[in-house]
């Protein structure tokens, strides 16, 4: 099977909110290739990160109110582009006054607040230096390297989904962005995790 047909398949899991399996199917098959420094990624996690992410959707939550007119109905995060970019790893947020669903995420690009601060994805510094060598030094022609770091981006991904999750769970019907859906995704990836469905459809 190629990558990119595997890949869709991982994602449509993931979008149905089924990380952990999501992740489990992206390491039985990436454990399969030559090991490379890429796989460093398995067994690790951002959830040390889960309560930076509730204070960050707090925060997003909050400004949003001060800065849109009507209620706040989605809130959406993206991780920038974190394999050409590795010289810091962060995630941003946005609000909408309206939310849609999984089906069409064209919307999602459709914000009316975005958030000017961001937060940052630490714990995986290693892995930002594989991918500054891998860029710098244009290892993708290296046999095996180009798929495992297709592996390795959506393991991360995967990760960054599991932590905002987390994140939810833990801080359910405490903190106010969790009344709300918040959709999670890496820039470019359709990977894409929402905590709750859409309470309307506008």
């Amino acid at each position: 099977m190629e990558f990119y047909d595997f890949e869709e398949q991982v994602n449509q899991v993931a979008r149905i909110g089924d990380i952990q399996k999501a992740i489990n199917m992206v390491e039985i098959e990436f454990k399969k290739l030559e090991e490379t420094d890429f796989h460093a990624i398995i067994g690790r996690d951002l959830l040390h990160l889960a309560d930076d992410a509730d204070e960050f959707l707090n925060s997003v939550y909050e400004k949003s109110k001060e800065n849109l007119d009507g209620e706040i109905k989605a809130i959406y995060c993206e991780m920038n582009g974190f394999t050409i970019n590795p010289e810091l790893w962060f995630a941003t947020g946005c609000s909408f006054t309206f939310c849609y669903d999984l089906e069409d995420t064209d919307w999602l690009a459709d914000y009316e607040y975005f958030y000017d601060m961001a937060m940052t994805i630490s714990g995986l510094e290693d892995l930002q230096k594989t991918y500054e060598d891998y860029m710098i030094n244009e290892k993708w022609d290296i046999e095996g390297l180009e798929l495992a770091n297709d592996f390795c981006a959506l393991l991360i991904t995967l990760r960054l989904l599991e932590l905002f999750k987390t994140s939810f769970e833990r801080f359910k019907d405490k903190s106010d962005w969790t009344k709300i859906p918040v959709f999670v995704t890496s820039h470019e990836s359709e990977a894409i995790y929402r905590t709750i469905a859409a309470s309307s459809l506008n």
